[in-house]
């Protein structure tokens, strides 16, 4: 199985400086937070993506889809935006029409019809297309720009309790909470997703940068993550050994790092945020 990373934002401005292949999602997260500055947008609450879209020519309806939670049909200059009636979240709506405003207006040309659904919102692995990983790059630029999330999280230790009150100020979904706080924060963190005891996809902090996850790609019995899936919990947190994630750390030493595990009640997957202490 390859695993895939997403690269943290300072690693993409250097790889940009030094000439090298830049992903592609770059431009996406620009174009976002152009959008705000163009909007004059000052706080989060002023961030209502249906008067965005409006403003983009693309409104917004609410109907029944059976297939996705949201699609993007577009003709000419003008887009229609339908999002599932269905979705309880308001997070999830919000993302799902950044999502596909994100389509409208990085891929004029290749996307006149989209279709979107959770599991491609909840991922920002490089396992699909890179239109869908520019547009959920965008959506969360779009409803959780770095001129607001950047103070937000200054200073502030990684933890799920943290990601849960910023996507209830920002309105919008825990994973893509997850990332832009991964993005943004000083702190040494890795956002890990694990799927059936298996480690998916992960996103490192800039200052996490010199350290490696393991090459083992089945999670070790000693994390929360492990204990989530095994006992059926929704959350756990606590000192796990810095071997059992970290590459280069003996299994059984005393360096150790924070895990805070948590388990969405309407997934079937793990996140865990993983902070590096000082110590190590």
């Amino acid at each position: 199985m390859k695993l895939m990373l997403s690269l943290p934002f300072k690693t993409q401005i250097k790889m940009m400086r030094k000439g090298d292949s830049t992903p592609s999602y770059v431009g996406a997260i620009s174009k976002a937070r152009d959008l705000i500055t163009k909007l004059q947008i000052r706080e989060p609450s002023e961030i209502i993506v249906e008067s965005i879209a409006a403003y983009l020519g693309a409104p917004i309806r609410f109907a029944y889809l059976d297939s996705c939670d949201g699609r993007m049909v577009r003709i000419g200059d003008s887009a229609l935006i339908t999002v599932s009636q269905s979705i309880d979240s308001v997070g999830q709506q919000r993302f799902v029409i950044a999502h596909e405003l994100g389509h409208v207006l990085l891929h004029p040309h290749i996307r006149q019809l989209d279709e979107v659904d959770a599991s491609q919102t909840r991922n920002f692995n490089h396992n699909q297309s890179p239109e869908e990983l520019e547009a959920n790059y965008f959506a969360a630029e779009l409803l959780m720009p770095k001129c607001f999330m950047e103070p937000d999280v200054r200073g502030k230790e990684p933890s799920w309790d943290l990601i849960r009150e910023l996507a209830k100020r920002y309105r919008t979904t825990l994973t893509s909470t997850a990332i832009q706080f991964v993005h943004y924060t000083k702190e040494p963190v890795f956002f890990v997703t694990t799927v059936n005891g298996d480690r998916k996809w992960f996103t490192p902090s800039d200052a996490a940068r010199d350290f490696w996850l393991t090459e083992t790609t089945r999670v070790h019995f000693y994390t929360c993550a492990h204990e989530l899936k095994k006992e059926g919990k929704r959350n756990s947190r606590g000192n796990v050994p810095a071997g059992a994630w970290l590459k280069g750390f003996d299994l059984n030493g005393k360096e150790t790092i924070t895990e805070d595990a948590t388990t969405p009640s309407n997934g079937d997957f793990t996140m865990s945020l993983l902070w590096i202490n000082e110590e190590i």
